[in-house]
């Protein structure tokens, strides 16, 4: 069974960006199923750095269409996921020098984050991006 698995109740109402949350489901999956057969050094080497980058990416998709939009709570928006990143660099930078070792723990960090920050703070933007369509459909 999935470490986490899709819901539909995760969606945004944009395509785009819900198959992006898909995609960092399955990588925090790969994360916590590597983590569990004790493949810290592959996480380390392989799986985190590309969930890592594929975030980066997200987030700057999530931060275009915002701004695209002109949701007013983009930085707020763009605080939330500066301090993941920053977060996530810390964990990175402390099992790379040994001072912390892999385990679910991070995975659970990161799908419970990526859950809460779905369910709140994008349903929110998604809301606020589909008014904005409806709006300037009715014109």
């Amino acid at each position: 069974m999935a470490f986490v698995q899709w819901q539909d109740s995760y969606s945004v109402g944009i395509t785009a960006i819900d198959l992006q949350h898909k995609q960092l489901i399955a990588m925090i999956n790969q994360l916590a199923e590597a983590m569990r057969q004790g493949k810290g050094d592959a996480v380390v080497q392989s799986i985190l750095p590309s969930l890592v980058q594929y975030t980066k990416t997200h987030f700057n998709s999530e931060e275009k269409l915002m701004h695209e939009a002109g949701y007013p709570d983009i930085a707020a928006h763009q605080a939330l996921h500066h301090k993941l990143a920053m977060q996530v660099s810390d964990l990175m930078d402390k099992i790379k020098s040994g001072k912390m070792v892999p385990t679910v723990s991070v995975a659970t960090f990161l799908k419970d984050w990526l859950v809460n920050h779905i369910q709140g703070q994008d349903k929110h933007y998604g809301a606020f991006i589909a008014q904005r369509q409806l709006v300037g459909a009715a014109r």
